[in-house]
């Protein structure tokens, strides 16, 4: 007879497990939907046009660190939040928000000017409204995040990137060029905030100051940090590479890193909207703490190591799919990027550790010091172009992973053996499927076949060789038990205190 106590454990992990799953096949569904628009979008698209639209996302994706401030986390984070609390974090996400979109649009001159491409302001006041879109749905996200309401914010998600995905080849056919991606980018920001208010059924009340904020803007401002230093290390490469070489190298760039980053993107975002607020609820209780730490990691590491060999060992299959044949410069760029998307899925593990356990400002200096490494990286691997700076970026994030992992484990009841005893089997299969496809690659047939070739042998030699190891067999079975759970009868209550 299982104590109360083991009881209320077992609950949160099937509940943690299942949102985890849950939104995992969203976002599986959403990564279609956004690989056929990619595909669609690519054809009518050329990358110096592309370059001009990254550049200014590339430039946003820094700015949009400020637009949350941080709140919407610290909701999530926090044992109790008050309904005052809540509404006084809406109306200061609202109005950062607000700034954010009248900066930007009334800078858009100024960023044109040092980026040196004038034909980038308009894309760049288009684009503002995106800060106040997202910052009005800040809160809603994380309530219901808290309140484990993953299905509702997995159907917001996926819905959003499929009315966004569908808005922009309209606007592609429609002879619009690259302001297809301006539309579709706003069209899945309105869904998302529309979708996401309608799900929670959350109403802020009149504008007010709250007690007890002190506590939550003190967590806000440091994860702030950390998504600043975050975003301008995952952003620098494609301004400086726009600014250095032109549009054109710096859209080759950015195409080949958004495919290399997809697994983490679709990966880490969902898995931490259903594993953070069960590991805040566990973090007095070190022993189920771990135990679903430790399931969670073994979740990230069987889709992020196949992810990334699989990338690396089908790179000019995937482009010449994807992207088509104007785009052909982009495969090797995306192979030397394939361990940096490894080390981004993975390092979800130590996020999820800094965020539910608070440590926030710990997270921040580890942040400035890895994001340093990568930037010096970056700025010498230019001279040598976009390849150059995507080998230099992956031997960064490679090399200061081990050091991150000490950094994030010191002073805690965490350890290594909680990464690596759940990561072994699922890395090793990928490495031997890895080399198979790798091998077997037939050049003389067209893109989509060749890399429906591949792909096949890499899912056969990767069940195989799982089968083979040690406890593997084991493994299967239980990601199976997971995925028929998707679609079992659902008894348990949509929201939880």
């Amino acid at each position: 007879m299982m104590s109360p106590r083991a009881q209320d454990h077992a609950h949160l992990a099937r509940r943690t497990t299942r949102g985890a799953a849950t939104m995992l096949a969203a976002r599986f569904a959403s990564a279609l939907a956004g690989l056929g628009a990619t595909a669609v979008l690519a054809r009518f698209i050329s990358p110096e046009e592309y370059g001009l639209v990254a550049m200014v996302l590339a430039a946003m994706a820094l700015a949009r660190a400020f637009e949350e401030v941080g709140l919407g986390d610290a909701m999530v984070q926090r044992t109790e939040v008050t309904g005052a609390q809540m509404s006084s974090l809406f109306w200061l996400n609202t109005l950062s928000g607000a700034l954010l979109a009248l900066v930007f649009a009334l800078g858009a001159p100024l960023l044109a000017t040092i980026l040196g491409e004038a034909d980038l302001a308009p894309f760049a006041r288009a684009l503002a409204p995106l800060f106040l879109l997202s910052a009005l749905g800040a809160q809603h996200r994380a309530w219901l995040r808290r309140h484990l309401s993953f299905r509702a914010l997995a159907l917001a998600a996926s819905g959003s990137v499929l009315v966004g995905a569908l808005a922009g080849i309209v606007a592609a056919f429609a002879g619009l060029g690259p302001w297809a991606l301006v539309v579709q980018q706003l069209a899945a920001a309105t869904t998302l905030l529309a979708a996401t208010w309608a799900a929670s059924g959350l109403r802020p009340s009149r504008p007010a100051l709250a007690e007890g904020l002190r506590p939550l803007l003190a967590y806000g401002v440091s994860h702030t940090g950390t998504q600043l230093v975050t975003a301008a290390s995952r952003n620098i490469d494609t301004i400086l590479l726009g600014r250095v070489a032109g549009p054109a190298i710096a859209g080759v760039y950015d195409r080949a890193f958004r495919t290399m980053a997809l697994p983490a993107t679709q990966l880490n975002q969902p898995v931490a909207s259903a594993v953070v607020p069960a590991l805040a609820r566990l973090q007095n209780d070190p022993e189920g703490y771990r135990r679903l730490y430790r399931g969670a990691i073994e979740c990230a590491a069987s889709i992020a190591f196949p992810a990334a060999v699989f990338t690396f060992a089908a790179a000019p299959a995937i482009v010449g799919t994807l992207l088509g044949a104007q785009w052909s410069d982009a495969a090797p760029i995306l192979r030397a990027l394939a361990p940096c998307g490894l080390m981004m899925s993975l390092n979800a593990g130590t996020a999820w550790a800094y965020q539910s356990l608070g440590h926030t400002r710990r997270q921040l200096q580890w942040t400035i010091l890895g994001s340093s490494v990568a930037i010096v990286a970056i700025v010498c691997g230019l001279p040598w172009g976009a390849l150059g700076v995507a080998i230099g970026l992956s031997a960064a994030r490679v090399a200061m992973r081990p050091f991150g992992v000490l950094y994030c484990f010191r002073g805690t009841f965490l350890s290594s053996r909680d990464l690596i005893e759940p990561s072994w089997r699922p890395a090793c299969a990928a490495v031997v499927a890895g080399a198979a496809a790798y091998i077997v690659d037939p050049t003389q047939l067209s893109a989509p076949l060749r890399l429906c070739v591949q792909m096949s042998v890499f899912v056969f030699v990767a069940l195989a060789s799982m089968a083979l190891i040690p406890g593997g067999l084991a493994r299967l079975r239980a990601s199976r038990a997971i995925v028929a759970s998707l679609r079992a009868p659902r008894t348990e209550a949509t929201h939880a205190n």
